[in-house]
């Protein structure tokens, strides 16, 4: 067994396994529980966000319904909704229903996903924005409910942007490799400002709704932003999954901000990896590897994700310095950064408790 944490002010990066862990934000695919059962022994808690994406709805509950009756004190899940159904006279009774049923199973919320905004359409053509009347009957069930409701509305903000004015280098490679997704080359699309209106609007119409903007309610690029809708809306939460860079880069610029911020919003902000747990792999060799040894997979996709976790950890709790690699599209930017070292009532609440309490 391991010693337990020293009781002082700060974590040491020897705490990491010891220190509790709760990813709020991951996508389990696959029935293989050996994921789960590894993160258990790391003292990490998985929350799997089902998403209205390429990968079956039915399927991804069937996978986290079986794997919360397995690991009910260690795995959790949120539900979604097929929002391309819209059209239908019994939308909003269906998705009522529908989440009924995930709450039955044991699901903590339930997430809408930027599909709406950016791709589902009407028979006009028009596209379907998050604030649209036909949702209304599905957010005031969740309010009435207490029923936590994530959002991944829009994207980051370098999606409008030319691919030479983005900020961070895994956008300019993902944009680049994705160019359906890069909305700066799609302008018939909605604007970014539309998506945060949209989101903006539920919130003010609905103000008692628990509500968690994913991915620093896509507003990575400026923390000030983020702070005027905590400040706005006391039930509007975060989780960073999927933003660190974004994060190493706004410090570089704005440390003492930074800091402030996370001081300042502790108990609103929850830690996420964004980790996609699946055998699925588009690459062929990668299917071939997974398909003969399933077991070494497993193991080696678990450990890439905690090497990024404790990565990310030791910057929030430590003043270690990260080497963060060529993350930044500005070559004045260093290749390593120093942590925030914050205590550990801050790190306790970003990474663990806040979890737990809002879900």
């Amino acid at each position: 067994m391991s010693e337990k944490i020293q009781d002082t002010e700060y974590y040491s990066p020897e705490d990491f396994i010891k220190a509790p862990k709760y990813d709020a934000h991951i996508h389990y695919h696959t029935f293989d529980d050996s994921f789960v059962r590894k993160a258990a022994r790391a003292n990490m808690h998985l929350l799997s966000i089902n998403t209205d994406f390429d990968f079956s709805i039915d399927t991804q509950f069937e996978v986290c319904q079986s794997l919360k009756k397995r690991h009910p004190q260690t795995f959790d899940f949120l539900g979604t909704f097929n929002a391309s159904a819209f059209t239908s006279e019994t939308f909003a009774e269906d998705t009522i229903e529908h989440i009924k049923k995930c709450r039955a199973a044991g699901a903590r919320g339930i997430k809408i996903w930027k599909n709406v905004g950016l791709l589902v359409k009407n028979e006009a053509g028009q596209y379907l924005m998050a604030d649209d009347p036909v949702f209304d009957p599905i957010y005031a069930f969740l309010e009435k409910e207490k029923i936590p409701l994530l959002a991944h509305l829009g994207n980051n903000h370098n999606c409008w942007l030319p691919i030479e004015q983005m900020t961070v280098s895994c956008d300019v490679r993902y944009y680049m490799k994705n160019p359906d997704h890069h909305m700066y080359l799609h302008p018939e699309t909605p604007s970014y400002e539309r998506q945060i209106k949209a989101r903006d609007s539920i919130l003010e119409r609905y103000p008692d709704m628990i509500f968690i903007g994913a991915h620093l309610g896509s507003m990575e690029w400026n923390l000030e932003e983020v702070a005027k809708r905590m400040e706005q809306f006391p039930n509007f939460y975060i989780d960073l999954s999927g933003r660190y860079n974004h994060i190493f880069d706004y410090t570089f610029r704005h440390r003492e901000q930074v800091i402030d911020f996370f001081e300042k919003y502790s108990n609103r902000i929850m830690y996420g990896t964004d980790w996609l747990v699946s055998k699925y792999n588009r690459r062929e060799w990668m299917k071939l590897f997974c398909k003969l040894f399933p077991r070494v997979y497993m193991e080696l996709l678990f450990r890439h994700m905690c090497r990024m976790f404790k990565v990310q950890w030791l910057f929030y709790a430590t003043d270690q310095v990260i080497n963060t690699g060529k993350f930044s599209t500005n070559p004045e930017n260093p290749e390593h950064i120093k942590g925030l070292k914050l205590s550990k009532t801050i790190v306790d609440r970003i990474f663990y408790e806040n979890a737990q309490s809002v879900f």
